[in-house]
């Protein structure tokens, strides 16, 4: 039993033990049947026409891209990517008891934003091919390894052969104790809802500029918590997403 002022242990076993299973074909099969729940005994109400928005027309464009070419990136590209999904885009004083607060553009529990963007970078316009880190502060990129470190991470990437020519890849990384330590096991759900948060602006943004996004679950946590340096038992990767520019042939969009 774990005393109920634990409220970390829990959440760490679970998030060490949901490694993805051994079914690959789970990964490489497209075959599904959507489910659909109908509750009510009465006829449902149809709803108006929802009005044509920016944000709607972006949403239809969205497709999981699987197919890349193998292009050159803008940098300013890359940098709109970061600042539109999880960089400071206002400051405000009026949470954390008065402290500044650099906020961002999704939700956080608490205003304290445990994640942490690693980028996988190769043919990024004046960034070497490698391994950095997004400093949110400064809105800046510190390198932490040169090379191919694209390559160097397909045994860990289930998706690899989809996303071999995309330009980058996001890992999002939670610091788990940055929520928890305020909200307990509940902050792990938290930190969770927001790395989603953060993926869909990357879609987003990503289409409004023409680019392709794969948002990825499946990788071998162990392996890329390694190579980007990562304690397991205080942070790990949460969830990744691929950008580039889509092939003229992109199969299994969805």
């Amino acid at each position: 039993m774990l005393p109920f002022e634990d409220g970390t242990s829990l959440s760490l076993l679970f998030h060490l033990n949901s490694e993805p299973w051994g079914n690959t074909e789970a990964y490489q099969s497209v075959a599904y049947e959507v489910e659909y729940k109908h509750p009510a005994s009465s006829p449902p109400l149809s709803l108006p026409i929802a009005p044509e928005s920016e944000i709607m027309k972006l949403s239809r464009q969205r497709r999981s891209c699987r197919a890349y070419a193998p292009r050159e990136l803008p940098l300013s590209a890359l940098s709109a990517l970061l600042r539109g999904s999880y960089g400071v885009i206002r400051e405000d004083n009026r949470l954390l008891g008065g402290s500044l607060a650099l906020m961002r553009p999704v939700p956080s529990a608490g205003g304290l934003f445990p994640l942490e963007i690693y980028v996988v970078s190769q043919r990024v316009e004046d960034l070497a091919d490698g391994l950095h880190h997004y400093d949110v502060r400064n809105h800046a990129l510190e390198t932490l390894t040169t090379g191919p470190v694209f390559t160097a991470l397909r045994p860990a990437l289930f998706m690899y052969e989809a996303i071999e020519h995309a330009n980058v890849v996001f890992f999002l990384a939670a610091v788990f104790q940055r929520t928890q330590k305020k909200y307990g096991p509940r902050g792990y759900r938290y930190v969770l809802l927001e790395a989603g948060h953060v993926a869909q602006n990357i879609c987003l943004l990503a289409v409004e500029q023409g680019l392709g996004s794969l948002c990825m679950g499946g990788y071998a946590d162990g392996r890329l918590n390694r190579a980007l340096g990562l304690s397991q038992l205080e942070e790990g990767i949460v969830y990744s997403v691929a950008v580039g520019w889509p092939a003229a042939a992109n199969p299994n969009q969805v």
